[in-house]
């Protein structure tokens, strides 16, 4: 849908005089836009209104492809068809813009105080009745139904979860600025031995046991997107060396990966749009599956490769993208230990 522009015989930028027959729309010596908006506001309110309905068009056009059709918004932009569609970055950072601003508004509302404690203080505040407890009747079951291996190791388990829940319970109670030697103390309880790493991660766990709950689902979630846009391109990458039969060039699988990414994070949304109607959360090993089926169906409408070599070539893809995830995230946290 075009534009009509009210054209100048010269540019009021630069003064640049445009010759007969010459293309106007835009000066080519500055390069602004060759059109007077000095007119009534009903014809700039009716312009906005045609440039809302065309990209309207287009948003709703990509998002029903997206949604239904696996692969095929990466087939039409190899293709060259691409003004019908939002751009992939475009349409990458919008979902994105839309996921956060859900996600900080499911994040601003805890439905209890409980809910919003720190971890340090939930644990502090544990029944220790009931804890007690809950060891006697595991002590009892095992007594009655396992073999003495079999208590031995119950009563390992439970032990090392009582001492973890004291670990944690002891650094809620120690100051973001407390001295190397309480530290290192910490650091001891865990069966590390102190070091630089140990100290920087101890001091960076102290600060995290302490901080509400909202604010450290915040801050796990900002962790999460930073590391979701990371392996974007590394998503990209193995996707290549798994079809690297196909010779394809890497932006064609990087178009892939965030179509794909998009898709995940519209079911985010669409998940979380469902929460406000109390949804049960079993719907999210659904998605879970819809996620898989349609990684196979994209790959086998964009790589043309028999359903038996679809499957097993997406295998291989997500089996590396889960360890190389699992490794860049270990990286991360790593990093941020030390920072």
């Amino acid at each position: 849908m075009s534009k009509h522009r009210r054209k100048y015989p010269v540019c009021t930028n630069c003064n640049y005089t445009f010759s007969e027959g010459e293309p106007d729309n835009f000066c080519p010596q500055c390069g602004q836009e060759n059109h007077d908006l000095n007119v009534p506001f009903k014809h700039v309110a009716l312009e906005v209104l045609e440039g809302t309905i065309h990209y309207d068009t287009k948003f709703w056009t990509t998002i029903k492809y997206l949604l239904l059709y696996p692969g095929k918004l990466t087939n039409e932009f190899h293709r060259g068809r691409r003004m019908d569609y939002v751009p992939p970055i475009r349409l990458y950072v919008f979902i994105n813009f839309v996921f956060f601003f859900l996600l900080s508004m499911r994040v601003g509302h805890v439905e209890s105080e409980q809910q919003n404690r720190s971890l340090a203080e939930q644990v502090k505040s544990k029944n220790a009745a009931e804890f007690i407890k809950k060891v006697e009747a595991v002590n009892d079951s095992v007594t009655t139904d396992l073999k003495q291996k079999q208590r031995a190791d119950s009563l390992f388990t439970m032990k090392q979860n009582l001492t973890f829940e004291t670990t944690l319970e002891k650094m809620g109670a120690v100051s973001d600025f407390a001295p190397q030697a309480t530290i290192d103390s910490l650091i001891r309880d865990t069966g590390m031995a102190p070091n630089w790493y140990t100290r920087s991660a101890m001091r960076k766990g102290v600060h995290i046991i302490k901080l509400p709950q909202e604010q450290l689902i915040t801050m796990l979630l900002k962790y999460w997107s930073i590391l979701m846009f990371v392996l974007m391109p590394i998503f990209a990458l193995l996707l290549k060396l798994v079809f690297f039969r196909a010779r394809r060039y890497y932006m064609e699988h990087l178009m892939f990966s965030i179509h794909l990414h998009c898709f995940v994070f519209l079911l985010f949304i669409i998940y979380m749009l469902l929460e406000y109607l109390h949804t049960p959360a079993s719907v999210l090993a659904w998605f879970n599956l819809l996620v898989a089926v349609y990684l196979f169906l994209g790959l086998k409408r964009v790589f043309h490769r028999s359903y038996l070599r679809t499957f097993f070539n997406m295998f291989v893809l997500v089996f590396l993208y889960c360890v190389v995830g699992l490794f860049t995230g270990l990286l991360g946290l790593g990093v941020s230990a030390i920072f």
